[in-house]
């Protein structure tokens, strides 16, 4: 409801004031030249008009409402205690609506929204202290779809493209020209933060730098696959993906490969995705031997994993098979000489059923059944 919403933001003001420890503001309050309360509705009943709040002492110095037949709809105007000034309307929802500026204590621009019912839409822009425009962004369908940051001296510091030209600053930057762009985008003055491409809104490479101009991030769009990679400082790979690139509504999942190294170079991990699920996993250690094989079937709502994992002296030390996350059927482990020293058989729900024991030479010594309660047979 408009009129508690109302109630609602001008007490949250006086609360502020009490949690600062100031002393409990006084606000007075008129319309068409009578004493109203924004707190006793029968005062502001059917009326219509400007209705002006001052309070010396409180989070909001100053408040003008509009006012139509009792209700809180139209332009709002609010001046707060360090001097910022914030101008906008609400509709009959009590949502703010429409255009909306925000002007620091100097009278600068700081901030401009269009806003439907409460919501960004279209362009919103975010100015600096010098006047400047800091940010460009624009709101469709309650997302954001472009952003492009500025430098005071015009230069680019983000950029972030939608399919189509949605304002006139974005067409050449991100490749609404029909040809590719090639941008530089900037840490501070004179001092690149990466580069990146676009062509039609859809990023074709992108370079990161650190603080000291070392790449630590890379992606690129080739062949119809989108490859990123990221990099220690030294500059040897960290990690890889390759995968295809989909349209973003369309409903094929994750397909390609994604790898891990150690600094040292040495590959850690191997994951194959297709149909956005993870087929096979492999794990290596820094001595180079396997560490682990995994590999991932899936049926319907249903899902089996087969691991085979590995001592650092290339030998086996288990194999384990787990139905949708549970340990099911036979499990083996060896020692680090890769003799079978143990076998357990796992049921519904992971159940422990029967476990196998093996001395190191691998002959069977004991073997066991499990009863519902954990006792043993």
């Amino acid at each position: 409801m408009p009129y508690e919403r109302c109630l609602l933001s001008l007490s949250f003001a006086v609360v502020l004031a009490l949690g600062s420890g100031q002393a409990l503001a006084v606000q007075r309050c008129e319309l068409n030249g009578e004493s109203v309360s924004p707190n006793n509705g029968n005062t502001t009943a059917g009326k219509s008009g400007v209705m002006r709040c001052v309070d010396e002492d409180g989070q909001v110095r100053l408040r003008e409402q509009t006012l139509r037949d009792g209700r809180f709809v139209g332009p709002v105007v609010m001046v707060l205690a360090n001097g910022e000034r914030r101008e906008y309307s609400v509709n009959e929802r009590g949502n703010r609506h429409g255009l909306a500026r925000t002007f620091d204590a100097k009278g600068t621009l700081r901030k401009e929204e269009n806003l439907d019912n409460g919501s960004a839409d279209g362009v919103q822009k975010t100015f600096g202290e010098a006047g400047h425009l800091q940010e460009l962004q624009f709101a469709a369908e309650r997302r954001t779809v472009l952003t492009i940051g500025y430098l005071a001296d015009g230069t680019l510091t983000e950029l972030r493209c939608a399919p189509q030209s949605v304002v006139p600053q974005d067409r050449e930057v991100c490749g609404h020209t029909g040809r590719a762009s090639d941008v530089t985008l900037y840490r501070e003055a004179g001092k690149p933060s990466g580069t990146v491409s676009f062509l039609r809104g859809q990023m074709q490479r992108q370079s990161v730098l650190d603080r000291e101009g070392r790449q630590v991030r890379t992606e690129e769009l080739k062949d119809g696959r989108r490859i990123k990679r990221v990099f220690y400082a030294s500059g040897k790979p960290r990690s890889e993906t390759d995968f295809i690139e989909r349209d973003p509504n369309s409903a094929g999942g994750r397909e390609g490969v994604a790898r891990e190294w150690a600094e040292s170079g040495q590959l850690t991990q191997e994951t194959a995705w297709a149909d956005g699920y993870e087929q096979r996993i492999q794990q290596w250690y820094l001595n180079g031997r396997q560490k682990l094989r995994q590999q991932i079937r899936r049926e319907g709502r249903d899902q089996e994993r087969t691991t085979e994992s590995f001592w650092d002296n290339g030998k086996p030390a288990a194999v384990n098979f787990e139905r949708n996350g549970r340990l099911s059927g036979w499990q083996k482990y060896h020692t680090e000489d890769g003799v079978l020293i143990r076998e357990d058989e796992h049921g519904e729900r992971g159940v422990l059923l029967r476990r196998k024991r093996y001395t190191e030479q691998g002959v069977l010594e004991r073997e066991e059944r499990f009863l519902e309660d954990g006792s043993r047979i």
